[in-house]
C-alpha cells in the first residue's frame, strides 16, 4: 500500500540545504491536503527552493548560490494503479531528479491515516 503525498509533505533535495514543505496544485483533495501526481514539478509552485545548493556553491568557488529547483522531467516512478487527474499518484518512494545534479525525496508524505475506534 503507497502513502501518497499530499500539500504539506515535506521534500529534500540531497544538494539543498533544508527540507522544504512541498505543494500539490490540482482538485483531489485527500484526507486534509490536495493530491499529488507526478507531473507536480513546477518550480517556486510545487516546489520552492531548497536554501542554498552545494553544487552551485561548489562551481562558484564557494559562493553561496540559491537552490532553485530545476526539474528533469516527473517524478519517478508514482502510483499507476492511482491516478490523480488523469496522471500517476505521487507516493513517498518517488524521487524527482534535478537537472543541475541533485535528486529530491520525500521525507514526509503529508497523508496521515486515522483509525476510529467502533
Amino acid at each position: 500500500m503507497s502513502t501518497l503525498v499530499t500539500t504539506g509533505a515535506m521534500i529534500m533535495c540531497a544538494a539543498g540545504s533544508a527540507p522544504v514543505p512541498f505543494t500539490a496544485i490540482g482538485q483531489i483533495f485527500l484526507g486534509a491536503g490536495m493530491a499529488g501526481n507526478i507531473s507536480s514539478v513546477i518550480p517556486m509552485v510545487d516546489i520552492p527552493t531548497f536554501g542554498s545548493c552545494t553544487i552551485l556553491a561548489a562551481e562558484t568557488l564557494g559562493v553561496d548560490t540559491v537552490c532553485v529547483p530545476a526539474p528533469a522531467g516527473t517524478w519517478i516512478p508514482g502510483v499507476p494503479t492511482v491516478l490523480m487527474g488523469e496522471m500517476c499518484a505521487l507516493d513517498q518512494t518517488s524521487i524527482l531528479m534535478c537537472s543541475i545534479g541533485g535528486a529530491i525525496t520525500v521525507q514526509f508524505p503529508g497523508q496521515i491515516s486515522a483509525i476510529a475506534a467502533a
